[in-house]
């Protein structure tokens, strides 16, 4: 089909040239990469959380002194995260959400790690659990599915 120029004689419509084309390619590209490229950094990111906080090591002690005994008159360091309250007298806490689950989840679980805290109060669902991984050993605490668990060790410096 032939246009009309502004001089009356007819010409032929504008062909698609190959730059044209892969204008089309590179924007249908990045339609579809930009999204996947998101859905694949949130993953990996996940599996990151998974990996650097699954803490393995021996189960920590149950507490053989009293909290008074350890902390003496020194006011503990305190703090909630995840539904529960932790208190402990030195050292640092690192904590985090996890992901839970399948692919990519929206479900978590939180872990806290401590860096030398000698004794470590934890308070959920109406009780009060005390552990005491002793003086200059990590611990890292872990509220799941409303299960708590203790071990010793951890990465954190606090």
């Amino acid at each position: 089909m032939a246009v009309a120029s502004i001089f009356g004689a007819p010409r032929k419509p504008p062909r698609r040239g190959a730059t044209a084309a892969l204008s089309i390619v590179t924007v249908l590209a990045l339609a579809a990469g930009i999204p996947a490229w998101a859905v694949f950094a949130l993953w990996a990111h996940q599996q990151e959380l998974r990996r650097d906080w699954d803490i393995k090591g021996p189960p920590c002690p149950p507490a053989r002194d009293s909290w008074q005994s350890i902390v003496l008159k020194r006011e503990p360091h305190t703090f909630k995260y995840g539904g529960a309250d932790f208190a402990h007298p030195f050292g640092g806490a690192d904590c985090s959400s996890v992901p839970d689950g399948g692919f990519i989840t929206r479900k978590a679980y939180y872990v806290c790690q401590f860096t030398g805290p000698i004794m470590i109060a934890v308070a959920t669902g109406g009780r009060t659990v005390l552990y005491e991984p002793g003086p200059g050993r990590r611990a890292t605490v872990s509220l799941r599915r409303g299960r708590l668990a203790c071990v010793l060790g951890g990465w954190s410096t606090g």
